[in-house]
């Protein structure tokens, strides 16, 4: 069906300037074109929609979730005492409080028994509401290292190689290897080196010769130079950061994906709210230094996408725009920080092709605001409407 929708400030993330009193034409799914409403002819057979006094911008894209984690106290201790089905059942409702928010793909980086393939397909297919999906499936991790608990300990770049085929395998879209400790896994800290240089190097052998990319979990300086010359696509966290290591990752192309919400969450409920009280200490120790290496990042021109590690203690599926608000505050103008979620989140992602701005040839996943992210970011934690392929789904 060719739906015209008119009137609205549209924000297509090209790095255009906003369009006043814009048209957008989409037609089987897909945009077909836009501009401003004296330039854009409405077909007289379009079905018109107006949003009128609101903003039209591409759906939200969320690069670091954990989507079967229920961001309470302690999401690990719950996720160790359920099934499977509870993992999908939970996992479907938070992918629908996701959609809800305006996120319309997201990628997953690490589940358990293959939960989040699943839920990837149905989303696909259909069967469940929710983002469109790219999931990594296990992480994997040296034995004993950050995030043993959900990921394939793996030892040696032989059982490192296997690790990662068993996850292609399975169907993960991409892999994600874990170079350093992290906030949520007692008795390691985020600033120690985990899983080697050239451990690293054999997973991103495998996954970029089956065509994936890869993302690493890493916060400490030496862990993020070990990921950056292994080859990795992306860089999570990046909490202690050096000019060195933003160097390199400027010249190789590497993403930052910064989650500063995760532990600025933990740290405002406390160990008051069930949070474990190592993960409060860390994540208090690491705040400082987390904004100053993403404020290093921005300034250097790094290649920053949004990503909010989404199912982490009180860090809730469905305020993911939240990241956003954060990114701001730490330095970035509105107009960066969307198109941190739409446009370089895409790039990362690989589906640029497909999503992340508003231009024709790409699927219309759209989401609709009042008010103008452009003054005031706060406008994107209420989203009004959400669309994907053209289709209302909030």
């Amino acid at each position: 069906m060719l739906r015209a929708f008119c009137g609205m400030n549209l924000i297509n993330c090209r790095g255009d300037e906003p369009i006043q009193d814009a048209v957008v034409l989409v037609d089987e799914g897909r945009i077909v074109g836009s501009g401003r409403r004296e330039e854009v002819a409405v077909p007289r057979e379009a079905e018109v929609i107006d949003l009128s006094g609101k903003t039209l911008l591409p759906g939200l894209i969320d690069a670091h979730v954990h989507c079967i984690l229920d961001a309470t106290g302690d999401p690990m201790a719950n996720l160790m005492g359920e099934s499977p089905a509870v993992w999908a059942l939970k996992g479907a409702r938070h992918l629908r409080a996701t959609l809800e928010a305006g996120v319309t793909y997201i990628r997953d980086v690490g589940g358990m028994e293959h939960v989040d393939i699943d839920l990837r397909d149905a989303v696909a297919s259909g069967l469940i509401v929710g983002p469109i999906m790219q999931v990594a499936a296990h992480v994997i991790t040296m034995t004993g290292g950050h995030g043993h608990a959900i990921g394939r300990e793996a030892d040696g770049v032989g059982e490192v190689a296997r690790a990662a085929r068993e996850q292609l395998k399975a169907g993960a879209d991409l892999i994600k290897v874990i170079a350093t400790g992290g906030v949520m896994t007692p008795g390691v800290e985020p600033g120690s080196a985990q899983m080697s240089e050239e451990e690293m190097a054999v997973a991103v052998r495998e996954a970029h010769n089956a065509g994936r990319r890869v993302a690493t979990h890493a916060q400490g300086t030496e862990g993020i130079k070990n990921s950056i010359r292994a080859g990795v696509d992306s860089v999570e966290h990046g909490i202690f950061l050096d000019e060195e290591a933003i160097e390199m990752m400027r010249e190789g192309g590497v993403y930052l994906v910064p989650t500063l919400v995760a532990p600025y969450w933990i740290v405002e409920a406390g160990v008051e709210q069930g949070i474990p009280d190592y993960a409060v200490r860390k994540a208090s120790s690491v705040m400082e230094s987390h904004r100053a290496s993403f404020r290093l990042a921005l300034e250097a021109g790094v290649k920053i996408a949004m990503g909010t590690d989404a199912g982490t203690p009180f860090n809730c599926h469905g305020q993911n725009a939240y990241e956003l608000k954060l990114m701001v505050e730490a330095g970035m103008t509105p107009t960066e920080a969307l198109h941190s979620a739409t446009r370089v989140g895409a790039e990362l992602l690989g589906v640029q092709d497909q999503v992340g701005t508003i231009e024709e040839g790409k699927r219309a996943d759209m989401i609709v605001v009042d008010g103008d992210p452009l003054v005031d970011i706060d406008v994107m934690l209420d989203v009004d409407q959400v669309y994907i392929g053209g289709e209302r789904r909030v």
